[in-house]
């Protein structure tokens, strides 16, 4: 019966790299017994037990444990029986087997950078080789320092191929991909901790034609658009900021990604500095901007404008204030109303002026003093009361005058009668004819009334008291 069971030991010889399943029927600290159905145990070192360092055989196995393991040398003959076993091998395979399944396309690991090579770097996955090509290392400029420095880091890759090379399988690794996505995940991380009416901090990192990028946290930039730099008028948006300039602004605008950015929110309107700085009353200088049909706009402080119309020019009617003066001209004028909820204002240039028409109280008819002023080939210019009025010729006499010079000169006091008086137009007509005329009736009906005859007619009596 023995000689059968060896004789079919015997036509189960195994052979180098055979894989055998057998029991564990001895352990020392340096080697392990294992019946495999031969017709001698086979033998396993602690060296070759595992790939990892073994301190004793007994630390990884004990008898009557199932094991396979991997033929490295078998010898028999009459002298000597030997079959030594390995497990190394096979552990190698089943590790492979276990992390080979991580390494299915789109799936992450972390691997370890073992060398640089020319267009790439070399990855150690649990000992599986990945390849990471030169342009999928990192998302800026790849320079050849950055590269060897990561060699011996672990880094996060992404697997993207998987390809066979003579019966190996060759796996081709993104870092690149890693790394953006791992910056979109914080850069929307960054933008939800952000809202409407936020107050942030940021540095101006490009300076456009239409507006400034402010980046205003690791990974989100928001943009100041060129209307929103200022509450004044904006030209070039270097005027306002700069690159490298740290600045405070306010969020008014969050659509997906796009941060939209305020300098003016954060600034006090032209407007509202003006109505702490100025009121009804105030007497300021304003520059010309625009001069129009019914009047002008004044800038009072930057960019803050308000209207003086032609009325308020002067209080004479025929002084052309827009005449004398262009756009860029400064003139002293004075508030006259604020309208705080249409943010408009008046101002007036005449009431700086006395207006000497404001107190006059004459009535047509009225006889008064007057100095003549300036001679005219139609009349005089005379001064009543601190205005001018006008003396036509036609009322100098009631005989024809052909030349004004013939009867007045300049300096001259007379008595004038008022016939018309249009104050608000500054305009006053007066008569010396009439006046003469109306004193002459007067000294006549009192002379008259004590010297009257019989046999003088009226006409006669008042033609001597005209003279």
């Amino acid at each position: 019966m023995e000689n059968t069971n060896e004789n079919e030991a015997m036509l189960n010889i195994p052979k180098v790299g055979d894989i055998l399943t057998g029991t564990v029927v001895k352990v020392t600290d340096e080697e392990v017994l294992v019946d495999v159905g031969y017709m001698f145990e086979g033998t396993i070192y602690k060296d070759h037990l595992s790939q990892a360092k073994v301190a004793s055989a007994k630390d990884v196995v004990k008898v009557g444990d199932t094991i396979k393991a991997k033929v490295t040398k078998i010898s028999h003959d009459d002298e000597t029986n030997i079959l030594l076993l390995s497990r190394i091998d096979l552990e190698k395979q089943e590790k492979y087997a276990h992390y080979r399944q991580d390494l299915e396309v789109d799936k992450d690991v972390t691997a370890k950078v073992k060398r640089a090579v020319k267009g790439g770097l070399l990855l150690d996955y649990n000992s599986i080789e990945l390849f990471l090509p030169d342009s999928l290392i990192t998302l800026d400029e790849l320079t050849e320092d950055k590269k060897k420095a990561l060699v011996g880091k672990e880094i996060t890759v992404r697997i993207i191929d998987v390809r066979s090379d003579r019966n190996k399988e060759k796996f081709i690794a993104n870092r690149k991909q890693i790394l953006y996505d791992d910056i979109k995940k914080q850069e929307k991380a960054e933008i939800e901790n952000l809202e409407v009416g936020q107050i942030v901090k940021g540095v101006v990192v490009k300076v456009l034609d239409f507006g400034a990028f402010v980046r205003i946290s690791d990974h989100v930039e928001g943009l100041i658009h060129i209307s929103e730099l200022s509450q004044y008028h904006t030209k070039k948006v270097a005027d306002v900021v700069c690159e490298g300039q740290e600045i405070e602004a306010k969020i008014i605008k969050i659509s997906g990604k796009r941060i939209s950015l305020s300098l003016k929110a954060l600034q006090e309107r032209p407007w509202d500095q003006f109505i702490k700085n100025f009121k009804v009353g105030d007497k300021v200088k304003g520059k010309v901007v625009k001069k129009m049909q019914y009047g002008m706009l004044l800038e009072i402080e930057r960019e803050v404008t308000g209207l003086m119309s032609r009325q308020d020019y002067s209080w004479d009617p025929q002084d052309n204030l827009a005449g004398r003066v262009q756009n860029g001209d400064e003139i002293e004028c004075e508030i006259t109303s604020v309208n705080e909820e249409k943010e408009q204002f008046t101002l007036s240039h005449k009431h700086l002026e006395y207006n000497p028409w404001a107190d006059l109280k004459l009535k047509v008819g009225e006889h008064v003093s007057a100095t003549v002023k300036t001679i005219l080939e139609k009349g005089a210019l005379v001064e009543v009361s601190g205005v001018e009025a006008f003396l036509p010729i036609r009322e100098l006499s009631d005989e024809r005058i052909n030349r004004v010079e013939d009867v007045l000169k300049t300096g001259d006091v007379i008595t004038v009668e008022v016939i018309t008086f249009f104050p608000r137009e500054w305009k006053m007509t007066v008569s010396l004819r009439k006046a003469v005329e109306r004193k002459s009736r007067r000294e006549y009906e009192a002379h008259l009334k004590d010297n009257v005859s019989a046999n003088q007619s009226l006409a006669d009596l008042f033609e001597k008291y005209k003279k």
